[in-house]
């Protein structure tokens, strides 16, 4: 039985058989010619990517805070509720989506529920009295926002661009880069508006009278000029994003969003569907690769998100405002673009796996300059460029090295594995963080453990096995014509 890693042709192939690389004269030129209905899906797919809770996780960072601050509520608790809650529970509806999306098409889909993210982010406000409401609010908001986003984009780009796929995902990640990069200080200002967004360094809420908990009154308001815009609050900004989620999401889905039309029979055999050449699902869970990735790339995920998400407390004790750390925010999803572009383009081009290692180094080296800082807005910028890059790289990461080493057989069922657990330390890990803190007092205990995870994930990283020979589909004799080329 021949190595589950290896071609399974059995032939070494050569560089004419491996699939040509294409430049971006050509993904231009591609999309020009593409049909009209084409070039309008994959914009409006781009606008339901940019309303998606993905880009709008860039006003978790304010909404906590201030929630916390005006509620009298523990911030691990608010990261809680307004982080990880969403994040664990939401995304389980995705792979329902992708069934009903299959069975009734795109737009059937994306249409109620971007009307019904509208709605749930516009009743957001009304659960402000009652944890249990607004949590489950949180959630349903979330829940529908990942069904109008990423439950139907994949399947619009796929349909429309089946040989553009991979650039085509990597314009999502880069359309949620970029939105939450513009709407980070946004958010921060529609919070906040130009008064300080959480109390002076270690501050505590107000004890309320008789000995009650501090949740039970308000933190006081800060005296600022009247001229002062003492920002929407953590409440009314929830409006103004479900006015803009109706205004751009449902004209996306009623004029842009579509689907070809498939022909109810081909001619054409599939070939390539039969013969996916890879490891077995339960076979490739089993082997060291799998288990290497699976763990480096959730240990290297937990820094940057943690960091992200308690930004305003944690860089606020080193005296560094909210809207400087916005623009510190904005640094961090912008060159976590870089890192999505420059990751794929390298781990296409690498023949050995120890670039992995180079990239995620970015991360211990990023959360060491953030725990050092002592007030240095350059350091802040330097920390959460090197977080965002490998934020970045890491979305490349994934699925780059599972089809590297498990070729096509089960990449799908792989992927989703994959996702599903890391999702769960990208919910746990700012939560985890800012709880240590709240016992110890501190953030040094939790980024020291966040730094020793990240360099066990690089150190995980060197030991990858090597790359196994390319996988090549197998094409049955007289299925293509003599010396026709096969593309996976």
């Amino acid at each position: 039985m021949p190595h589950p890693t290896l071609d399974p042709s059995g032939t070494t192939p050569t560089r004419d058989s491996v699939t040509p690389k294409i430049s971006w004269k050509q993904y231009v030129a591609d999309f020009v010619k593409a049909p009209r209905q084409a070039r309008a899906a994959l914009i409006g797919s781009l606008i339901l990517v940019a309303i998606s809770p993905s880009a709008l996780s860039a006003l978790t960072p304010f909404v906590a805070p201030a929630y916390a601050m005006k509620t009298g509520t523990p911030p691990p608790d608010a990261i809680l509720l307004f982080v990880t809650l969403p994040l664990i529970i939401s995304p389980i509806i995705l792979p329902f989506v992708g069934r009903w999306v299959d069975w009734q098409g795109v737009r059937r889909i994306a249409l109620p529920a971007v009307i019904l993210y509208a709605i749930a982010m516009a009743a957001i406000p009304l659960g402000a009295g009652k944890t249990w409401l607004l949590g489950t609010l949180l959630v349903l908001a979330s829940t529908f926002g990942f069904a109008a986003s990423l439950g139907v984009v994949y399947k619009v780009i796929s349909s429309w661009f089946p040989e553009h796929r991979g650039i085509g995902f990597g314009l999502i990640g880069v359309t949620s880069s970029l939105a939450s990069a513009i709407l980070s200080p946004a958010f921060q200002w529609l919070v906040n508006g130009d008064a300080p967004a959480t109390p002076p360094a270690g501050s505590h809420p107000p004890a309320a009278p008789g000995g009650a908990p501090a949740s039970a009154v308000h933190a006081p308001a800060p005296t600022v000029h009247p001229g002062v815009f003492m920002g929407l609050g953590w409440n009314d900004v929830y409006y103004v994003i479900a006015i803009a989620i109706a205004v751009l999401g449902i004209p996306a889905v009623l004029w842009l969003i579509s689907e070809p039309k498939v022909a109810a029979a081909s001619a054409a055999p599939k070939v390539l569907d039969a013969n996916l050449p890879g490891v077995p699902f339960k076979q490739a869970i089993r082997t060291r690769s799998w288990i290497f990735i699976l763990l480096l790339l959730t240990l290297a995920s937990t820094g940057p998100v943690a960091i992200r998400q308690n930004a305003v407390a944690f860089f606020g004790q080193t005296g560094i405002d909210a809207a400087t750390v916005s623009l510190g925010l904005s640094v961090l999803f912008g060159t976590s673009v870089a890192g999505l572009l420059v990751g794929g383009t390298i781990l296409d081009r690498a023949r050995h796996p120890w670039i992995v290692a180079v990239l995620i180094a970015t991360v211990p080296v990023g959360l060491a300059l953030a725990l050092i800082n002592s007030g240095s807005v350059a350091l802040l910028y330097v920390s959460m460029a090197l977080l965002g890059f490998e934020t970045g790289a890491e979305s490349a990461l994934g699925p780059a090295l599972i089809a590297r080493y498990f070729g096509l057989k089960s990449f799908g069922a792989l992927q989703g594995l994959f996702l599903a657990i890391t999702g769960v330390a990208l919910a746990l890990a700012p939560y985890a963080v800012s709880e240590i803190k709240a016992v110890t007092g501190s953030y040094t205990a939790p980024l020291l453990t966040l730094v020793g995870l990240t360099v066990i994930a690089v150190v995980l990283a060197v030991l990858l096995p090597k790359y196994p020979r390319p996988w090549v589909p197998q094409v049955p004799a007289g299925a293509a014509a003599p010396g026709q080329q096969t593309v996976a």
